[in-house]
């Protein structure tokens, strides 16, 4: 072959071989880029939950239990308070919620019918339908004892007694009145200026029927 008419065919080889390579480098680089793997998505972090204040219920006010003030019950129950000592056994129950008395008390007033002071055992009571009469002794012996009577409408009695053991009865007098309780069945006889009145009784016990501890 001529090398005049050879070189125009060589050098137009030349240039398709050149722009051939070119291509094929633009096609491969794209292949690349499309085969890439896609940057990783951000794994969202655990949300940590926020309280609106403003949605937030109000603290409740302390609640504090009401306090009243204990009331004296109108008669006497299973919860009524026993003798000065608080045993039970050593005595009767107070009349109808009674208080027994203290010993200054009893110097400047004399004993109630819930008895008290030097006397604290109740020993025998009774309720008649003239007066409430309780026996009130130093111990449940019942050696020694008062008597405290209180007529309807009067005032309440203090007196010493005596036991008349041929009557089973606990005898005062006072401002020559005699007071006499029998014991085995609750009356109260009432002797004034040699007229002797017997009241039934509505109510009675002795400390001969509660169980004795002692």
């Amino acid at each position: 072959m001529n090398w005049h008419v050879a070189r125009p065919v060589l050098l137009v080889v030349a240039i398709v071989a050149t722009l051939g390579a070119f291509g094929w480098s633009l096609l491969s680089s794209g292949d690349s880029d499309d085969q890439a793997a896609p940057d990783p998505t951000p794994t969202p972090s655990e949300s940590v939950l926020t309280s609106d204040p403003r949605l937030e219920a109000p603290a409740p006010a302390p609640t504090t239990e009401p306090t009243t003030a204990p009331t004296v019950k109108a008669c006497e129950d299973e919860d009524t308070k026993f003798n000065a000592d608080g045993t039970q056994g050593d005595s009767l129950l107070p009349d109808c919620g009674q208080t027994p008395v203290t010993k200054q008390q009893e110097q400047e007033e004399g004993l109630s019918l819930a008895c008290g002071g030097d006397y604290p055992v109740i020993l025998y009571k009774s309720t008649t339908s003239g007066a409430k009469t309780s026996i009130c002794g130093k111990d449940a012996v019942g050696d020694r004892f008062r008597v405290v009577v209180k007529p309807a409408g009067q005032d309440t009695l203090d007196l010493a007694g005596q036991y008349d053991w041929r009557r089973d009865a606990y005898v005062a007098r006072h401002e020559g009145v005699r007071y006499e309780l029998h014991a085995v069945d609750g009356s109260l006889h009432v002797t004034r200026n040699g007229s002797t009145q017997v009241q039934e009784s509505k109510d009675w016990i002795s400390l001969d029927n509660e169980t004795d501890d002692l």
